[in-house]
């Protein structure tokens, strides 16, 4: 498939397929780039557009601020400040550039533009009605207090008393304040009560007319705060459509970009990948060819050699990678004939090592049962020649002699069967270490107590538990510790810990003692059989080299470390079966 397509990749470098490859999806990333960065643009310009309509939405809201000011207030001040929130409103659209006004609606501004001068000339109203306000409203009370004094003089009729006139003052106070519907007819009914009641009475007319010129005030004042009301509420709605509808336009700008965006990855995703994969596939081709000749070589076939096609960087890799099968083939046939001499001289060292291994073990054996051998012949032939002249005790002692030597000469024949065992007991169980070096101890406390040697224990409250053999086991520790007991002879302090190695997991059991310490010379020498450095007749040597047999036995190790003078300390690593407590 590779060689029937219509283009010829065998002609280009594996750098021009890589470029060919890296080419055209940058193309797509680099043109959906190009066309986002010109919306972008756009919508940085109409965010110039959006400020403009916020500033006037915010201008808007100052003047409904100070408007709402001037309308509690009725002053000159607060009328100031309204007409120059309104100056400000009006600046702003003055000075916004034809440009903008093209892009965002002339149409808008002007409206803008007119609601705040109609909005000026209705402030100016009512303002000059606030004016007016006032001086009627002085007005109804000079009458109102002139006709206190009309009613309290008495020159009136019976049914005008000063209690009602005081009422209706109330009410025309209460009228003034609130302004309600309900004060407004109780004022009227109670000035239609007066010209019933005294129909020519000038005191009370001048009253009942400053207080309709009142009434006919402040109705025009409500229907003018109604007219500011209104185009206070135009303004800000023609000013909010503005902000909103420039918003739209940059969503509209930001979805545009979103769908442009996604039609750029979608071809990045759907173009990129097929052009990286023709690449890749142009390029892994010969280095697939070359892996699949050297997965078959590896198996053993190296007669197999790398086909010369492509005129790219893989073409010096197949000719190199052949020159080297060349050579192997070669060093294959110099390394064979080399092995076959090799097993001959090794087969040849092997046997030269079985011989000198146990001639070593004939000489020790032989040498080690010499001794006791040869106390036991010594002995015999005295009692012979001297037993008719020896009491009971000296033939007593005798005997014991021949019987500690014959003894000895066991013991030295039960530790080299121990030592040459090859397999495995069959008796592995599931033992608790802890318990097993507790008890160990407890087998030599009498001996410990006896040599004046201190005991330290570093116990941990955990069951560890190993499969091994109890008996060998405490064997092993037995033999350290009188090891050790041995060095220290009547002085010393004995330090037995165990802890588990949470890396290896292994359970670690450190024998100490404070004794006079192995040589560095021996410590290499220590394991092998009837290596000693005890005194002649104290030790056979074969202890530590059982010792270890058994430890490996359990798949462990043991390892020494000892410094002179100082002591020395024999670590048990025995591997774990689980853990519990």
């Amino acid at each position: 498939m590779y060689y029937s397509m219509n283009l010829t990749p065998m002609k280009l470098k594996i750098w021009h397929k890589m470029i060919v490859g890296i080419s055209i999806p940058s193309l797509i990333a680099v043109l959906g780039g190009i066309l986002t960065y010109g919306y972008i643009s756009d919508i940085k310009n109409r965010q110039s557009f959006v400020q403009i309509a916020d500033d006037l939405k915010q201008s808007v809201l100052e003047i409904r601020r100070n408007e709402k000011n001037f309308l509690h207030y009725k002053n000159n001040e607060h009328r100031n400040n309204l007409q120059g929130a309104l100056s400000a409103l009006t600046e702003s659209v003055s000075s916004t550039p034809r440009e903008t006004f093209r892009v965002i609606g002339e149409q808008g501004m002007s409206s803008i533009h007119d609601l705040a001068r109609s909005y000026s000339d209705l402030v100016d109203r009512l303002n000059s009605s606030f004016q007016k306000e006032s001086d009627i409203t002085e007005k109804v009370r000079t009458e109102g207090m002139n006709l206190e004094t009309f009613v309290a003089s008495g020159k009136h009729a019976i049914e005008l008393t000063t209690s009602f006139i005081l009422r209706l003052r109330l009410l025309e106070k209460d009228y003034m304040l609130f302004r309600s519907r309900e004060s407004y007819e109780e004022l009227d009914r109670g000035l239609s009560q007066i010209s019933n009641v005294m129909p020519f009475c000038y005191e009370c007319a001048a009253y009942i007319g400053a207080v309709n010129n009142l009434f006919a005030t402040y109705q025009e004042s409500e229907k003018l705060t109604g007219e500011l009301y209104d185009a206070g509420n135009k303004m800000e709605e023609v000013t909010e459509h503005f902000s909103q509808l420039e918003r739209q336009k940059i969503n509209l700008f930001i979805d545009r970009s979103q769908k442009l965006l996604l039609a750029a990855l979608i071809l990045l995703c759907t173009l990129g990948p097929l052009f990286v994969y023709k690449t890749s596939s142009f390029i892994a081709a010969p280095i697939k060819r070359l892996a699949a000749i050297t997965g078959k070589i590896s198996d053993g076939n190296i007669t197999l050699r790398a086909p010369l096609k492509e005129q790219d960087e893989t073409y010096s890799l197949a000719l190199s990678f052949n020159r080297m099968l060349d050579s192997l083939l070669q060093s294959q046939q110099s390394l064979k004939e080399s092995l076959e001499l090799l097993n001959e001289k090794q087969a040849q060292l092997v046997e030269s090592e079985k011989r000198a291994s146990m001639g070593f073990l004939v000489a020790g054996v032989a040498h080690e049962l010499n001794n006791p051998l040869n106390n036991i012949s010594l002995t015999a032939e005295t009692m012979k020649e001297e037993i008719r002249e020896l009491s009971s005790d000296e033939i007593s002692e005798y005997v014991q002699d021949i019987l500690k030597q014959s003894e000895r000469a066991h013991n030295i024949v039960v530790n080299l069967l121990d030592f040459a065992r090859a397999r495995k007991s069959s008796d592995m169980e599931k033992q608790n270490i802890v318990g097993v070096v507790k008890d160990s101890i407890g087998l030599v406390a009498n001996q410990l107590r006896v040599s004046h040697i201190k005991l330290i224990t570093d116990m941990p409250d955990k069951e560890y538990y190993l499969i091994g053999n109890r008996s060998k086991l405490e064997q092993v520790f037995i033999s350290i510790m009188n090891n050790a007991i041995q060095a220290m002879k009547d002085d010393g302090t004995l330090t037995v810990s165990i802890k588990p190695d949470e890396q290896t997991e292994n359970i670690l059991v450190k024998i100490t003692d404070t004794g006079k310490g192995i040589p560095e010379r021996d410590l290499k020498d220590i394991f092998q059989p009837f290596f000693t450095t005890k005194p002649p007749g104290e030790g056979t040597g074969l202890g530590l080299a059982v010792s270890l047999t058994l430890v490996k036995e359990h798949e462990g190790d043991i390892v020494v470390k000892s410094e002179r003078g100082s002591g020395t300390t024999f670590t048990v690593k025995i591997p774990l079966f689980s853990k519990e407590g």
